[in-house]
């Protein structure tokens, strides 16, 4: 929470420096609709597999569109480590983004002797090499908490920060946060819409804001879990 508080706190700042200058739009909606499909479950290994859609320029222009294939290695009921692989095609390039992460979850609260609140701690470095041939670095932290309301709704709320090095830019790159609202239709199709909302950092040109809202549809294929899996947003 004293996190939360002190980043609402800069971007507050931000936005009343951003709201002096007219040249440049300090706001702009976004639309994410991602299919997600979920492999494994018996063993400590499960792979995610997902194309995902993005558009801006309040949601009239296509941002992008990637496919991104995630593996989850789950030693034990804390931690999980996950590398990733994304291929995203731009409207003027290429990217591709290698990831690793380490997963920290713990359960918070129990009813009857049964989880209903996970805590999820995400840290993962990233690569990203574009057509072009530059290469970028990065680093996040998130913070999800998930709160099982019914049998067939969940709550959570997410907030992390991007540090982003590269030969043209150093520094926190985005911060993005919000609920995220999941409806469980049965064991292998959920549905989760997040109303996200980030900031971006024009560097000079101080900030830049978004509402993004985030719809993505999840298919497991098998949910006889070893280990209770991190519920998170991989965005």
């Amino acid at each position: 929470m004293r996190l939360f508080k002190i980043a609402l706190l800069l971007l507050t700042s931000n936005l009343t420096f951003a709201q002096s200058s007219v040249d440049i739009d300090r706001w702009d909606n976004w639309l994410l609709l991602g299919n997600k499909v979920v492999f494994g479950g018996k063993n400590d290994i499960i792979h995610s597999h997902e194309l995902q859609w993005r558009v801006n320029n309040n949601m009239r222009e296509l941002k992008e569109w990637f496919y991104e294939g995630v593996f989850t290695y789950t030693p034990n009921k804390y931690w999980e480590i996950v590398p990733d692989f994304r291929a995203t095609i731009k409207p003027d390039r290429n990217d591709f983004r290698f990831g690793l992460g380490l997963v920290r979850k713990d359960l918070l609260s129990q009813n009857e002797g049964q989880p209903t609140g996970q805590l999820v701690q995400q840290l993962k470095y990233q690569m990203d090499i574009d057509s072009h041939g530059d290469v970028r670095h990065g680093v996040r932290f998130v913070a999800t908490y998930s709160r099982i309301i019914s049998e067939k709704f969940i709550i959570s709320g997410l907030f992390g920060p991007f540090y982003r090095w590269s030969k043209s830019f150093n520094g926190i790159e985005f911060v993005r946060g919000g609920p995220v609202f999941t409806y469980v239709f049965d064991p292998a199709h959920t549905l989760a819409i997040a109303p996200l909302f980030g900031a971006a950092n024009l560097g000079k040109d101080g900030w830049a804001y978004s509402f993004t809202p985030f719809i993505q549809f999840i298919i497991r294929i098998n949910d006889d879990y070893k280990y209770v899996p991190a519920k998170y947003i991989n965005f």
